[in-house]
């Protein structure tokens, strides 16, 4: 038996916060896209609670849309050569 996953909010009283870039960091994937609840066993109301601040980083500059890699290499397609 598999014991049940404890959500790390819940059990570390820990705020969600949207200035807290650090740790809502850690919650995004390589692609630039929020965790999923398995992944990040977070209860459903921290999971809400973290997306909703993730957005709201993002739309304020603190967090990436697109991840780093993107923001080099230009992307897939992205490069227009003249011929």
């Amino acid at each position: 038996m598999r014991k049940p996953a404890v959500c790390p909010f819940c059990k570390g009283s820990i705020k969600i916060d949207y200035k807290d870039v650090s740790m809502l960091s850690r919650y995004i994937s390589n692609q630039g896209k929020i965790i999923s609840r398995r992944r990040s066993r977070a209860c459903a109301k921290h999971q809400r609670e973290l997306a909703q601040a993730i957005k709201r980083a993002r739309y304020l500059a603190m967090l990436p849309y697109a991840p780093t890699h993107i923001w080099k290499t230009g992307g897939v397609g992205l490069s227009r050569s003249t011929a």
